[in-house]
């Protein structure tokens, strides 16, 4: 690895409290922090439609992601914070035959599919705008905000709204000024560059959006040419992987390697600037399995899905930039490099059956030694007793179906 050849800038890596309630002070540690947890430094809100500020719109959702956002921050105050609608509020909202509203069953007539009535256009904006300034008034300023969850992907059975990329450039063109922080578009639900090609190409819309957002349903990391010619973040910024034993089923080491290699691939290969998983805790409501941690309310412990993202999360910080890495050495071998505040971080996964001993030759960077973290079916994010650096290189067992972080 090169460390005199930067990448992209890390912006970090998390997760989303939507529809789950509120965190409590010890999820919110076991979550975020980078001593005690697995040192998350992104969460997704939900924007709730029911509520409004400024409108006076009865609702507890907008307080219970505050209260979320709050506790984030106070495990890690590094933390930066973006909010996602699923749905504008239904008082806005048509349908048509090309954007129609979920047909079967819907918690409210309105909230699932259909499309925002363009006559109010303005009033989405200044409702979003009042979500921004709701957590400012209340001590959380918001990193970003996004204008639609998954325009793509709408009429389904829960909160939904379409937009085509034509509707979504007129809507930034003309009322993307509105918002006073940072605007994400467009979270396709499976990363289509097309969906956010008429705002890029629009002169009256482009310097509106400052992150391409998507979703990796469907789809893998690819790499955004027109996002980042243009100078934007691009970020990752909903998925989850099922456990190979079914939906229902606590994810197993596998799980946790397939979860590894897709945030190696989204940043090696997409060249991310964020990568944010799904839900961060399991959901007995629903039995999700899916979580970063599990159910437990007072003393939460990782899943492996958690410990893999942790092999990321707890050491490369928001601030940091991915750095020249041979990313496939060998076989089932993936690689990255970090470095940031003059601290170092290599990530080695081995999805195979055998231990390797993988040479790590390190350019650019005077190293003594390195520790190892390390994930196994046995568990994870284990400390490793140092490694020591001669001559710019190491040489290491990588277990299999491990993931091994060098940190220094």
């Amino acid at each position: 690895m090169d460390f005199g050849a930067s990448d992209q800038i890390i912006r970090g890596f998390g997760g989303s409290t939507a529809f789950l309630g509120t965190l409590t002070t010890q999820q919110a540690t076991a979550l975020f922090s980078p001593t005690n947890g697995l040192g998350l430094s992104i969460l997704r809100v939900r924007i709730d439609p029911d509520g409004s500020a400024a409108g006076n719109w009865v609702t507890t959702q907008w307080s219970e992601e505050l209260l979320n956002a709050t506790e984030a921050r106070a495990a890690n105050p590094n933390a930066i914070i973006f909010a996602t609608p699923w749905t504008p509020p239904t008082i806005w909202k048509a349908s048509s035959s090309s954007q129609p509203y979920y047909s079967g069953s819907c918690r409210a007539p309105g909230l699932c599919g259909g499309y925002l009535d363009p006559s109010h256009y303005a009033d989405y904006a200044a409702y979003l705008e009042d979500f921004v300034q709701y957590f400012q008034r209340n001590g959380v300023p918001l990193y970003a905000v996004s204008m639609q969850n998954e325009p793509d992907f709408s009429g389904q059975d829960y909160e939904s709204c379409s937009w085509t990329p034509a509707e979504m450039d007129t809507w930034v063109a003309n009322d993307g000024a509105a918002i006073t922080t940072r605007l994400i578009m467009p979270e396709s639900y499976h990363f289509d560059p097309a969906q956010a090609a008429p705002t890029l190409n629009d002169p009256n819309a482009v310097d509106k959006v400052t992150i391409v957002g998507g979703h990796l349903y469907g789809a893998q990391p690819s790499y955004d040419t027109q996002a980042e010619s243009l100078g934007k973040d691009v970020w990752m910024t909903e998925h989850r992987i099922t456990p190979a034993a079914g939906a229902t089923t606590l994810p197993t080491m596998a799980d946790a390697i397939n979860a590894a290699e897709e945030i190696h691939n989204s940043m090696v290969t997409g060249r991310y600037n964020a990568y944010v998983w799904w839900w961060v805790w399991n959901d007995p409501n629903d039995g999700n399995t899916r979580g970063l941690i599990d159910s437990d309310t007072t003393n939460p412990s990782p899943t492996f899905f958690g410990d893999a993202m942790g092999q990321y999360s707890k050491f490369i910080q928001p601030g940091y930039h991915r750095y020249d890495a041979t990313a496939n050495p060998s076989g089932a071998i993936y690689v990255s490099a970090y470095s940031g505040s003059g601290h170092y971080v290599i990530v080695a996964i081995n999805g195979g059956s055998s231990a390797v001993n993988q040479t790590f030759t390190i350019q650019n960077a005077t190293l003594d030694a390195m520790t190892p973290w390390q994930t196994t079916a046995a568990g994870g994010l284990q400390q490793q007793s140092p490694v020591p650096v001669s001559n710019g290189s190491f040489t290491y067992a990588l277990p299999a179906q491990s993931i091994t972080t060098f940190a220094e």
